[in-house]
């Protein structure tokens, strides 16, 4: 098994692309104390890391994980150098309202969408998936298995639950409204989007996914 666990030193050599960093903001986004607890943090981020330990082998690396619980900072990150994927999530994400363990489960399968989504590929390099490629990926091929590493029980309203509170931490963070069917992305690219959309297009893509259906042309421009 290629999958390592790994102290935050290590990441510090690294340059992290961060994948759901807040706008500036005056107002608070985290609860002073836990929403997940720390243990229940950690075991969810290895368990699916483990769950998905063929997707290293199929690059020949190691990915390394980290459960961080220092950190406040609400956000995931990941980096890729010479044969090991990096995986951290931040202890901030323990303390926002709208995660729980499957909204989290859907951010560690984003970051591995990142890792290993495929193409659109950011343009910094070392095979990172663009940011809704990673969106994609995260519900068409992760949440479900990932989902059922934590409880095998209502796995389609548990990701309709997760997908809903995730779309409203993108909101939050962002300033925007809480996206949702009623209001999906208006607009449409001519070339694909390869930061990060909009957090409607963001829970379109979501959706998408999970459903089977094509990438939204809110990001994506076949």
């Amino acid at each position: 098994m290629k999958i390592a666990f790994f102290t935050i030193v290590l990441l510090s050599c690294f340059t992290l692309n961060a994948s759901f960093k807040a706008h500036d903001s005056e107002k608070s986004l985290t609860t002073k104390e836990p929403v997940i607890s720390k243990t229940l943090f950690q075991r969810t981020i290895i368990n699916i890391a483990k769950e998905f330990q063929e997707l290293p082998d199929w690059l020949n690396e190691k990915l390394l994980v980290y459960a961080d619980w220092n950190s406040p900072t609400a956000d995931s990150a990941l980096a890729r150098r010479w044969d090991n994927a990096q995986l951290l999530v931040y202890r901030g994400m323990a303390h926002r309202r709208e995660i729980d363990p499957d909204s989290l489960a859907l951010i560690v399968c984003h970051e591995l969408g990142h890792l290993y989504g495929g193409a659109p590929l950011k343009p910094e390099g070392k095979y990172i998936a663009a940011e809704g490629q990673a969106d994609y990926f995260a519900t068409r091929y992760c949440l479900r298995r990932a989902l059922a590493s934590i409880r095998k029980d209502r796995i389609d309203e548990r990701a309709l639950a997760a997908i809903h509170r995730v779309g409203a931490f993108l909101a939050n963070n962002w300033e925007h409204p809480i996206p949702g069917f009623k209001t999906p992305a208006q607009n449409s690219v001519s070339k694909t989007i390869l930061d990060h959309p909009k957090p409607q297009c963001r829970f379109d893509t979501y959706w998408a996914g999970y459903n089977g259906m094509p990438r939204p042309n809110c990001w994506y421009a076949p």
